[in-house]
Order: structure tokens, then sequence, then C-alpha cells
């Protein structure tokens, strides 16, 4: 039986740390992914984790692809958004991020501010479930039929006053030095803190978009006063890390790639990631739901012809 601390200790997750080489280009960059070093137990985990993502994507786009309900933009949203949860999660995001705070700004943010969104806005549960056998099929769908716990429960935490709150809090947690810190020598942590992160994404994005099995009833004015306030808190949150002007976090035994010049400066650029493209992805959003807002508003004011 494995004793709490070495189940914390196993590295079977995440597989970026401890690169004696240092990556000095593009080339060196893009070419490291996990599941294509398979010198121990965590390359195989790796292509497994990978393979059969793929394998039951493929398979739920080929039993999906006739029906009716299953759109071209569908597909394309659930593709990119399987191939970036591949590429952060196994690719060189993931295999740098253990190193350099500013990857790991970018893998983060990936998830949370595009992936999570995107296979929200194309409903991708369905296709997940399909391509999974029968039997796994009817035990996984069935929480969400009917008037079940979980659909239930779903319908109370993506409500905005729950769902806005969990996102934030999450958030501010996993970047306290001491959580984070975890997330760098256990991951064990680090797979749970990915974990997190996903479902409180989840959550956040939930009442913008509002997918099956549970709808959003939000209108577009309560749904820019709902980005705001998710936005806010954490624009201060990059902020602070950003003009810190100290190493908050545990990277100073880890190699320096892509002639940073401190861990300082990395973590500058990785507040600075997280201030601007982050918030640049909320603004867009913004933007789309004032212009639907005011589109409503112009065909509510026009005159009923007779």
């Amino acid at each position: 039986m494995l004793k709490q601390a070495d189940f914390f200790s196993l590295n079977y997750f995440n597989h970026g740390s401890d690169h004696p080489e240092t990556a000095e280009n593009f080339l060196d960059f893009i070419t490291s992914w996990n599941f294509l070093h398979l010198e121990n137990i965590n390359g195989f985990i790796s292509l497994a984790f990978v393979s059969l993502i793929v394998l039951v994507y493929l398979t739920g786009v080929v039993r999906l692809i006739k029906k009716p309900f299953f759109s071209k933009t569908k597909l394309f949203f659930i593709s990119v958004s399987v191939f970036l949860l591949v590429f952060v999660l196994e690719g060189p995001i993931d295999y740098f991020a253990e190193e350099m705070f500013f990857i790991h700004m970018i893998q983060h943010l990936t998830l949370m501010v595009v992936i999570a969104p995107l296979l929200l806005s194309a409903n991708a549960m369905p296709v997940f479930i399909w391509g999974t056998p029968k039997p796994i099929r009817g035990i996984i769908s069935k929480p969400f039929a009917g008037e079940s716990k979980l659909k239930k429960l779903l319908s109370v935490i993506t409500k905005p006053r729950y769902s806005l709150i969990l996102y934030i809090v999450n958030l501010y947690i996993w970047h306290i030095p001491f959580f984070y810190n975890l997330t760098l020598k256990y991951d064990t942590f680090h797979f749970i803190n990915h974990a997190m992160f996903v479902f409180m994404a989840l959550l956040l994005w939930w009442p913008i978009i509002g997918p099956a099995p549970v709808r959003s009833n939000l209108s577009n004015p309560q749904k820019i006063v709902y980005l705001l306030l998710a936005v806010t808190p954490s624009a201060a949150l990059a902020a602070f890390i950003t003009l810190s002007g100290d190493s908050l976090y545990a990277y100073e035994s880890t190699p320096l790639h892509w002639n940073m010049l401190s861990h300082v400066e990395d973590q500058t650029w990785g507040g600075l990631i997280m201030w601007l493209p982050g918030n640049f992805i909320f603004l867009g959003v913004l933007t789309t739901l004032f212009f639907r807002w005011a589109k409503e508003e112009e065909g509510s004011a026009l005159p009923i012809e007779n």
C-alpha cells in the first residue's frame, strides 16, 4: 500500500522538469513532447493518455458526424479544443511548464479562457460520451439525464453567484506561493491543480454560453456585468504578480531557457501574459455581448408594421 507521502510524490501526471539541456530556440521548444520520451513510465503514460483522448474523440465524431445537430462549426471547435488540450498538457507547453513561470501561465490561460469556452460553445460532451463503448456510455450519460442529483447540482453551481465565487477563490488559492509551490514539487498536486482550473473555468463560462443540460437564463447586459466582475479580480492578481519585483515561486533550482535573464524577469513576463492576453480575450467576449445587446435594443425599437 502506498504511503501518503509516496502518493503525493508520484511523477505520473506532469513530466516537464529536470531537463539538463537549456532550450535555446523554437526548434528545441516545438520538438519537446512528453510522449516522445519513452525512457520511463511517464512517457508511456503520456502516450496512453494522448492515444485515449484522440481515440475517444475520433470515435465520437464518426458516430455523430451524420447527425443533423452536429455542424461543421461544432466539429471545428471540438477539434481545436482537443488539439490545444493535447498541446498544453502533453506537448512543449507542459514539457517546460515546471521550469518557466511564463510557460506555466500560457498553459493555465489556455486551459481556462480558450479550451473551456470552446468546449462549452461546441457542446462537446456528447462527442466524448459517444466515443466510449456502449456499457460505459450508459454509465456516463445517465447522471445528466432527467432530474438526476448531478444535474440538479450542476444547475446550482452554474448559477452566476456561485460559479463566479468558485472561480475567483480557486484562482487566488492556487496562486498563493505555498499552494503554487506544491504543484511544482508534487506532480499529484499539479494534476489536481489542472483539473480544478478546467472545472472552475467551465463553471465560469457556463452562465455566458449555457449549453445543455443546463441552459443560461442571463440577458446580454447581465452577462456583461458578470464578466466584468470576473475579469477585475483576475486583472488585479496579474498586476500584483507582474509588479511584485520579487520571485514569489520556487523556480530558483530550475534552468532559465531562451536567454531569460532571471526568474524575476520570467515571473514578470508570466504576469504580463496573464494580465494582457487574458484580459483581451475577456474584452473580446464583452465587445461581442455589447453588440448583441445593441442589436437586440435596435430590433425592439423598430416600429411594428401593420
